[in-house]
């Protein structure tokens, strides 16, 4: 990374797999041996305590108050009715943890997160309560993995970045598979995508802003119930992909560069 004046420059060489969070974390083993589901009273009432009490004020004060984020509608959740749904967004800010939360605001979120969000040490069990539910590092944790979804989304919304690494501020969608669109197909649930948009800070409290964050939400999107399986998958992941390419158009200032590196050498 270079600065090119007031701008941030990535130089990357694989747009689906380089990683610019930055964070240098030592990942932890996530297999078989991992609690995913704690079913003690005094966990689930401190999780509860600080999901509704602690975390979801400081994030929206934070959010609509000093970052003035916008939604674009946001209503569409509520034809979801009381089915908990999935989300998928583009993973684009170091605030991707909290946004869903606002969105899915009462019903509580989870959000799948890669090993390295509960290898920070002494938040693992804080950032679990909070609701975070980390992807095995170990093929002998998936059972427990996909056990713990299941259990989850009975009654909580689940949160999917499907471009799995972040780029901060970009203003594009990158490609992405259809494999974690099984999850609402195996539970025949809704979808909810969302996309966010960077645009020129203006406004209240403008120079505390990198940029004017908007989220714009689809309305509940279902699995096609004369497809099965990888075509399912395929046709959920395309519907959500165009709704993201579509939003992108709004993404129109460039907070950070990126620049292929072969490109750069021509």
């Amino acid at each position: 990374m270079v600065k090119d004046k007031n701008k941030k420059v990535f130089y990357y060489d694989d747009e689906l797999c380089d990683d610019f969070a930055g964070l240098n974390i030592k990942r932890c083993t996530v297999d078989k041996n991992f609690r995913y589901l704690r079913n003690s009273l005094l966990w689930r009432l401190c999780s509860l305590f600080l999901y509704y009490f602690v975390a979801y004020p400081i994030v929206w004060f934070y959010m609509r108050v000093l970052m003035r984020v916008r939604f674009v509608n946001k209503e569409a959740v509520r034809q979801c009715g009381k089915n908990p749904y999935f989300l998928y967004g583009n993973h684009t800010g170091f605030f991707d943890a909290f946004t869903p939360n606002l969105i899915s605001f009462p019903r509580r979120n989870k959000i799948i997160v890669a090993a390295d969000t509960v290898s920070i040490k002494g938040i693992k069990n804080l950032v679990q309560m909070l609701g975070a539910v980390p992807i095995p590092t170990d093929i002998s944790g998936i059972k427990n993995f996909v056990r713990a979804v299941d259990t989850y989304h009975k009654s909580h919304n689940i949160t999917i970045y499907p471009e799995a690494h972040i780029c901060p501020y970009y203003n594009g969608i990158r490609p992405f598979s259809d494999a974690s669109f099984g999850y609402a197909i195996r539970h025949n649930s809704p979808v909810i995508a969302f996309f966010t948009a960077y645009s020129k800070p203006k406004g209240f409290l403008s120079w505390l802003r990198k940029a004017n964050i908007t989220f714009y939400v689809i309305n509940p999107l279902y699995p096609d119930e004369g497809l099965a399986g990888r075509e399912a998958r395929k046709n959920l992941r395309d519907k959500v992909y165009n709704f993201m390419l579509e939003k992108s158009k709004h993404s129109n200032y460039e907070v950070v560069k990126y620049i292929r590196r072969e490109k750069e050498r021509i």
